[in-house]
């Protein structure tokens, strides 16, 4: 443990004292949450709430207390333990017990407080909206006034001309429709509309015809010198929730965060140099028979896409840097020139296990590469007969890239033996290197970080053993699966003895967009969506990237760090038709377009600058993470008169 000491003069912020005082730069949160899973009545929190969610995206210090409760330690050994306090889903009578403590600290430290879908008290000036009940589990909508619009800009935030939903329900069970949690929030009137210390922050609109309703779900209070906001909205999954917290958080802490926010857009792209064939059709032969679609990048798509990092990197906000990474599979480059392949396996099939299946150690399982194999391979037939191979030789072409690896032949790695998973590893690590691609050993690639063929061997204990020889440490995962889920996003997955055979391989979380693996064209997608959704097929290619803009544009407010998971078909784009999404026109591949899409969306949100890193540098951000969590720090203020 560690403590840092923060020498601030704030003025017309913290009470003037005769002599200093310390603060911690720590967050008190008060929740009345009950249990949503066996809650009869309506509930104002519980089990589903975003708020530690979204104190964790930006990594705060804060301490949990259960409400009901009659006394708070709110100071020791003459240091206030808190610089805000955030309270949750409190009932005016859970509120009364605690209040006299909370406004004497306020008053002793001027501390700012939050209310977040608390029950509203009369006495401040809030009252029943005409005969609408006060508290309602009604569809709303509601939209920023003025006053949150400033406070949304002042944190480089916009929401300007979005209408949010109020989120009043959240299933027990994902496939009953009828095992809805009903959450109620506060639709509150003012006594005194013109009450210069009350600015309302939220207007509810109603749900059908976004008309306001004469209610707010929000406000900004001055109590005679003691600042509260309030939010009568139900913190559960929803964009408003999201959004919202990036208000209320820097509000409460005076813009002073002791974590962090950043927009990481990373862009994954699986089997990179492979020739991909659409649904599965047949394979055999070089983009052969006549009929069969086939689809492999060209230097042209390779070269446009290069472009496009920079014109859409330089639409974004200042400091922003877009660049997809490729996971690469070497074997694609000796099919390509059908050279020395006869003695790499041609046995692709493996026994059918369970994503969680844990491999027993030394277990023979599949065993599908000889001893040995010939791999001097000739760097200059290479070159002549795959011009996407000789494109990348060129360091100039291969910087406009992140690199790392997805193996060499794509072999599928839960039952793999050691040797298997080994010369997998080390096939494709010699054609990363000189005097092959030569770009290993360069900035670009992450040479400690690697994409397992369909998310596959991190319980596989030989493999990972296989993997930490050869130098590689982090993976990412799948959050469809929940054996690689971590209990908290912000962290990874670490394997142990029960779970992989394996101590301390990490495993960070990675997003699986519908943009599917073997479809390189619009048509193709869009066949695959409507047999998968069968009730959908009306939905057409834009409505789609709608739909996953609207879905996708949460991890980005929770401040998430996964990667995307896109595939090497996905970047065809030479031979597309020329659209326009946002501000953006261009002859765009389905991955652009989905990016396209995205970046329209979080423009609507936030005005942050985005950026791309490489895997190893996303994994120091989370390897950092964990340090900091496991140290424990604690900040102190001395605030001096």
């Amino acid at each position: 443990m560690f403590k840092i000491s923060l020498v601030i003069t704030l003025l017309s912020i913290f009470i003037s004292n005769a002599i200093a005082f310390e603060m911690k730069l720590n967050t008190l949160y008060l929740t009345a949450r009950v249990d949503g899973m066996t809650a009869i009545d309506t509930v104002g929190a519980d089990q589903n709430s975003v708020v530690p969610m979204m104190m964790d995206s930006y990594g705060l210090n804060y301490d949990t207390v259960l409400l009901p409760t009659s006394s708070l330690t709110l100071e020791k050994d003459n240091v206030a333990l808190y610089n805000t306090i955030v309270v949750e889903g409190a009932t005016l009578q859970q509120l009364n017990q605690v209040k006299a403590q909370i406004t004497a600290y306020q008053t002793k430290y001027k501390i700012r407080v939050v209310y977040l879908n608390c029950e509203p008290d009369p006495l401040q000036g809030f009252k029943q909206n005409g005969f609408n009940p006060i508290q309602t589990i009604a569809m709303r909508n509601v939209k920023l006034t003025e006053e949150a619009l400033q406070l949304a800009h002042q944190y480089q935030m916009k929401g300007d001309d979005v209408n949010f939903k109020v989120e009043t329900c959240i299933l027990r069970d994902i496939t009953d429709v009828n095992t809805c949690i009903r959450y109620h929030h506060y639709e509150v009137a003012l006594e005194n509309p013109s009450d210069p210390n009350i600015k309302p922050l939220l207007s509810f609109l109603d749900f059908e015809y976004n008309q306001e309703i004469g209610a707010y779900g929000g406000a900004l209070i001055n109590n005679n010198g003691l600042e509260e906001m309030h939010f009568w909205i139900s913190f559960v999954d929803s964009h408003i929730a999201f959004f919202v917290s990036h208000i209320w958080i820097p509000w409460a802490n005076y813009g002073m965060i002791d974590g962090y926010r950043r927009l990481f857009f990373e862009i994954q792209i699986d089997d990179y140099f492979t020739d991909n064939c659409f649904n599965k059709a047949d394979c055999e032969g070089k983009r052969e028979p006549a009929g069969v679609p086939h689809y492999r990048t060209s230097v042209e798509d390779m070269k446009n896409i290069a472009q496009w990092h920079k014109d859409v990197s330089s639409r974004l906000p200042k400091g922003s840097n877009i660049k997809i990474e490729l996971a690469i599979n070497g074997i694609h480059i000796l099919t390509e020139t059908q050279h020395k392949i006869q003695g790499v396996f041609q046995n692709w099939t493996v026994p059918e296990t369970g994503y969680d299946y844990v491999k027993p150690l030394g277990f023979q399982g599949t065993s599908r590469w000889p001893e040995d194999i010939d791999d001097d391979w000739d760097d200059s037939l290479l070159q002549q007969l795959d011009p996407l191979y000789a494109f990348f030789k060129k360091p100039e072409n291969q910087d406009n890239f992140y690199w790392l690896t997805h193996t060499f032949t794509h072999l599928k790695l839960d039952a793999a033996s050691y040797h298997d998973s080994d010369m997998e590893m080390r096939a494709n690590i010699k054609m990363s290197k000189e005097p092959y691609l030569g770009m290993y050993d360069r900035e670009c690639y992450s040479k400690h970080s690697i994409v397992t063929p369909e998310i596959s061997g991190l319980h596989n204990g030989d493999n990972l053993k296989a993997f930490s020889e050869n130098g590689v440490y982090y993976a990412v995962g799948d959050t469809s699966r929940t054996d690689l889920s971590p209990g908290n996003f912000y962290f990874p997955f670490i394997s142990n003895q029960t779970t992989s055979n394996f101590d301390g391989f990490v495993v960070f979380p990675r997003q699986p967009p519908q943009v599917y693996w073997d479809c390189s064209r619009i048509e193709e997608n869009m066949e695959t969506y409507r047999l998968r959704y069968p009730d959908r097929t009306s939905v057409t290619w834009e409505k789609h990237l709608d739909e996953e803009a609207e879905l996708h544009i949460k991890n980005f407010l929770k401040l998430r760090h996964d990667p995307y998971m896109f595939h090497e078909g996905n970047l065809r784009n030479a031979d597309f038709q020329e659209v326009t999404i946002g501000k953006a026109t261009g002859k765009f591949g389905m991955m652009q377009q989905w990016v396209e899409r995205m970046v329209v969306e979080v423009g609507k949100y936030l005005d942050w600058p985005m950026i791309s890193v490489k895997m190893d540098d996303l994994a120091a951000s989370y390897i950092d993470r964990i340090s900091r969590a496991s140290c424990q720090p604690q900040y102190t203020m001395v605030i001096d008169d």
